[in-house]
């Protein structure tokens, strides 16, 4: 087909985990796929990078659920499980200050499945009574079925926790949890978003990754949208949607014109909605819903290339209860009120494939949660509060440093989601997963505009990062072939 235009059965806008998860579904059974990359290649955030030897993610990533995850069920579908190479994490290192005290204490906790919590118990040095009623809580939250869950979409977690009788220890955590695992303020995060994650932590494991990184996963899924059939264009902006008598007919871009009677974004809910769909062509309620839905928050981001293998374990979370931000504590740091240390989140690919790195060295990757806003004026200072926390508790890091770099929301808007709203963009997943904006809340794959989809994490399934985005992508792919008559029977 040609550069210049052409005509498909169904257009993808971006290639992130669920732009691909869609394509490579629909490209496998028969549909002719175009996809269209504003990037010199596919991945989206999820991309990893190599830079002088070592391969990283542009901000600390790892796979929850470990076990059956998005990643494998898409390869499953498309056939080349043997391709995935999944490594598992076995145990991660947490550091934790209790309020008032100068010391962070750390111990190795167990992330397989039926991980015991004893090891948190001993760090918050919890009494018998304590242990009890924490272990009473989290069991609850395991064993709450899918239909309780759907009945917590309206309720944040903080008020599920406030009906309980719960170890200030334990609330602290999932404070922190929600900031690490969802980018949210425990005050406003969906109890049935964060349950659902820490089921799948409990019964399928806390922690994976892949050889070779996301990225290598995410271009395997690209060589198999090539290899059914599929086309991919990169570096390719999308100017416009193209809409004919109330129904999107395809796409115009930098390299042309091209038409389909099937548009799907992953560009984002509010990109597609108010800059390249237009407002005009969707309901005012629906393009109200739009303007004022909330994003996640973004990510601050170091990467630090060592000399020395300094880090052993695949995943690093240092907090402490000042640490972790509510609504309260995120908008006093949005006045400029920034605190003396932040919650720290570490991956090490190295732990987990050591091609990662040249022979003795390594890479961290190392995050704190972040505003949205690419224009953020505090983001420079929130570096330095991330980097003076890691220095507290792993000061070895710092006498084999080479070389530091950084990824903020700034440059998570230019590289994978333009900015159309003040002071959103930079969201390091999509749209927050707090009350109002989740389960029947969440915005269909299927918009009000005919002809046009949404795939990723602004619409459709709940969990975290690439496995909601890949699961988002598979669904929005099935109803795309019911829609154009296409039979999923191979």
């Amino acid at each position: 087909m040609s550069a210049h235009g052409g005509e498909y059965d169904a257009i993808i806008i971006g290639g992130g985990p669920g732009g691909l998860a869609c394509g490579a579904t629909l490209a496998h059974h028969g549909v002719r796929v175009l996809m269209v990359e504003r990037n010199d290649t596919t991945g989206g955030k999820a991309v990893t990078v190599e830079r002088d030897g070592f391969r990283y993610e542009l901000g600390p990533k790892l796979q929850v659920p470990m076990q059956d995850p998005g990643f494998k069920q898409l390869f499953a579908r498309l056939g080349i499980s043997d391709k995935l190479d999944q490594v598992l994490l076995d145990t991660a290192s947490v550091s934790y200050k209790p309020k008032g005290s100068d010391t962070y204490k750390t111990i190795i906790s167990p992330q397989s499945s039926g991980m015991d919590p004893t090891p948190f118990f001993d760090l918050w040095e919890l009494d018998e009574a304590d242990r009890e009623k924490a272990l009473a809580v989290m069991a609850e939250m395991v064993m709450l079925t899918p239909e309780q869950l759907d009945g917590l979409d309206d309720t944040s977690m903080q008020d599920w926790l406030a009906e309980r009788d719960v170890p200030w220890e334990l609330y602290s955590y999932l404070a922190m949890h929600a900031n690490a695992s969802l980018a949210e303020p425990i005050d406003l995060v969906a109890a049935s978003e964060q349950a659902k994650i820490m089921q799948q932590i409990a019964v399928q494991g806390g922690g994976g990754y892949y050889k070779g990184g996301f990225g290598r996963v995410l271009n395997d899924i690209a060589e198999q949208i090539r290899a059914d059939g599929g086309e991919i264009l990169l570096s390719t902006d999308v100017e416009r949607i193209d809409v004919v008598d109330g129904r999107a007919v395809g796409i115009t871009t930098t390299a042309g014109t091209f038409t389909a009677p099937v548009v799907i974004s992953d560009a984002g809910i509010q990109p597609t909605v108010l800059k390249l769909a237009g407002r005009e062509h969707f309901p005012d309620d629906y393009v109200q819903w739009v303007e004022d839905a909330i994003p996640g928050w973004g990510w601050a981001t170091i990467r630090y290339r060592l000399n020395e293998r300094v880090l052993e374990q695949g995943c690093y979370i240092i907090y402490g209860d000042d640490t972790w931000w509510n609504t309260e504590r995120y908008e006093a740091y949005r006045r400029g009120e920034i605190p003396d240390e932040v919650v720290v989140f570490i991956s090490v690919p190295t732990a987990f494939d050591t091609t990662m790195a040249p022979e003795g060295k390594q890479v961290i990757i190392v995050g704190s949660p972040a505003p949205a806003d690419p224009e953020d004026p505090h983001i420079e200072a929130l570096y330095d509060r991330v980097e003076s926390t890691l220095k507290k508790v792993f000061p070895k890091i710092f006498e084999v440093v080479d070389k530091r770099s950084y990824d903020g929301p700034a440059e998570v808007a230019a590289h994978s989601r333009d900015s159309v709203l003040p002071g959103q963009g930079g969201e390091c997943v999509g749209l927050g997963q707090i009350v109002g904006q989740v389960g029947t809340k969440k915005p269909s794959p299927q918009t009000p505009l005919d002809g046009l989809y949404l795939c990723g994490c602004d619409a459709g399934a709940p969990g975290m990062g690439t496995h909601q985005a890949t699961m988002s992508g598979m669904a929005t792919a099935d109803l795309v072939m019911e829609r154009l008559g296409v039979t999923t029977e191979l």
